[in-house]
């Protein structure tokens, strides 16, 4: 008896956590799947970035010094900004041409961040697309895009990450709760009733994806939680010094010199090749500009390993090669970090793990969907509710809305991308009301519409007519059509438009074959249509 009561509220601690949290996983989890492919987002959404890499590069130091030395430049001529940071990247497959990013601190205290592109093979400067669709879908998986007056982006990160705290304790207590785990594995009752199918699939991708899951929710946890133990360390440790902690962890910069030093040339810096790989850099940043203590921090691509990046780090006047700094630095936890970080985003492996990451992701958020439905089903239609059937339709509709409209939304950016601000300004914002008008305006569609099962189809076929036809707006907006560049060197964009060809033929395709009513598998029950009719006279 002991036994089964504890399985009851384990049971019980499964269910209502994820129906009290259910929708925020489901919006987490989706967004975490389609920032997979930000950086091949980046190249569809900026037409200057499908330029083909020369085979010799422009020497570029010149234009650098002087574009450093103009930004750092105050209104009356005088030199008086400071920098804060400073990174040029060299041209690669994703970005073939130079770029720069410069952040400066004004005397009166202001911050200032300056972006500069140049043509690999000319050097002559290009049009700097402002943020917009990838960047919004990318800080929206990662901080909620939380507003400022709220806290920022810390606090949106700290909330995230706690939500990765709560897929474990759904994931754990859900395997827990079911004992009769290896035949589960295997169980699959399609021919039952709908809340029998939604069941089975939700345990058994559940069971089948849970070393996935768990891998995504503990990372996850990492970065949002790993902020808060910062200033707990700092006041266990150091009596409250957080910038101590930063020192001891090896995040802290170097020091400058005070004297004024000639810096090596980022045209030598790019004729340096990784022992190992043979292939150059594609990033260089610069501390302590034009100072004796300047550091190069020189990164190569490092493809393969949980790490982002193999780092070389230099003295920027000398050349000499200097101990390695923040989390480049030889200092405990920096390895472990960095694996964290590209196990979490599959960072790794290249396409193929990226793919592997989107399917595993989408079964991750199937899990949250069916979860949701069955446990509003089972209210329903079944004995466990305690509210009147008019409180768990409505959450049936919402569940319908928010599920199917956070993909629209998705979807709909690439238009709004070419349609709405195809530009040079910054449009992230806009992209944001973009993105959660279309998830408005479907969640208002399942209320009016009053059947979630016809909800549920119209909006896929919705879903899936928008992804076909963003090959067509590419190649209106831009003259590139996917099917002759398929197999070039700059081919990313072109996958781009084939695989959602492809995910919306295959959305129609589900979509059309799933009921446009509740079935009727057990006597007595009614089909959806009918049930609603009832509930509205009585209503």
């Amino acid at each position: 008896m002991a036994i089964r009561e504890r399985q009851i509220r384990i049971y019980d601690l499964h269910s209502w956590t994820g129906i009290a949290l259910g929708w925020f996983l489901y919006v987490v989890c989706f967004s975490g799947t389609v920032a997979v492919f930000v950086g091949e987002l980046r190249t569809w959404e900026d037409p200057t970035k499908r330029l083909a890499v020369p085979e010799e590069i422009a020497p570029i130091n010149d234009t650098f010094s002087e574009w450093i030395e103009e930004k750092l430049k105050s209104v009356d001529g005088d030199e008086e900004k400071t920098l804060s940071f400073l990174r040029l990247n060299f041209p690669q497959v994703h970005e073939p041409f130079y770029s720069a990013s410069i952040g400066v601190q004004a005397p009166e205290g202001e911050s200032e961040f300056h972006e500069a592109h140049w043509h690999a093979q000319t050097g002559e400067p290009l049009p700097v697309k402002g943020e917009g669709m990838s960047e919004w879908l990318r800080h929206f998986h990662h901080d909620l895009m939380w507003p400022e007056y709220l806290g920022g982006g810390g606090v949106g990160l700290i909330i995230v990450g706690l939500s990765g705290l709560v897929l474990m304790l759904n994931l754990i207590s859900g395997v827990v709760a079911h004992t009769k785990i290896k035949e589960e594995f295997f169980t699959l009752r399609y021919w039952r009733s709908t809340r029998l199918r939604w069941q089975d699939t939700h345990k058994v991708i559940g069971l089948w994806s849970f070393p996935f899951s768990a891998m995504i929710s503990i990372t996850g946890a990492f970065f949002g939680v790993g902020s808060l133990l910062l200033p707990v360390i700092a006041l266990v440790m150091f009596k409250g010094n957080v910038e101590t902690v930063a020192n001891e962890l090896g995040f802290g910069g170097a020091e400058p010199a005070g004297e004024y030093a000639e810096m090596i040339s980022v045209d030598e810096i790019a004729r340096w090749r990784d022992p190992e790989t043979n292939i150059g850099p594609y990033q260089v940043r610069i501390q302590n500009y034009e100072d004796a203590g300047a550091v190069y921090e020189v990164y190569f691509r490092s493809e393969g390993k949980l790490k982002y990046a193999e780092a070389l780090t230099v003295n920027g006047a000398t050349g000499e090669t200097v101990e390695p700094l923040g989390f480049n630095a030889p200092a405990p936890g920096n390895r472990a970090i960095a694996a964290v970080s590209v196990l979490h985003f599959g960072n790794f492996g290249g396409i193929p793990v990226k793919l592997l990451y989107f399917v595993l992701g989408i079964l991750l958020v199937a899990i949250v969907a069916f979860g949701n439905m069955m446990w509003t089903e089972r209210r329903l239609h079944g004995s466990e509710g305690r509210r009147s059937p008019k409180f768990y339709r409505g959450l049936s509709r919402a569940n319908a809305g928010i599920t199917l409209g956070f993909p629209l939304a998705s979807v709909a950016l690439f238009y709004a991308d070419k349609l709405l601000f195809n530009g040079a300004q910054s449009h992230i914002v806009l992209a944001g009301q973009v993105y959660f008008l279309v998830v408005g305006a479907a969640l208002i569609y399942a209320f009016v519409r009053a059947n979630e099962y016809r909800t549920t189809v119209e909006l896929l076929v919705a879903t899936g007519a928008l992804s076909v036809g963003v090959p067509a707006l590419n190649w209106a907006a831009t003259g590139d059509l996917f099917l002759s560049q398929l197999l070039s060197p700059q081919s990313t964009h072109a996958w781009v438009d084939f695989s959602l060809l492809v995910m919306g033929v295959l959305t129609i395709v589900i979509a059309l074959k799933l009921p446009k009513g509740r079935p009727s598998f057990i006597s007595g029950r009614q089909p959806q249509e009918n049930a609603d009719t009832v509930l509205s006279a009585a209503e």
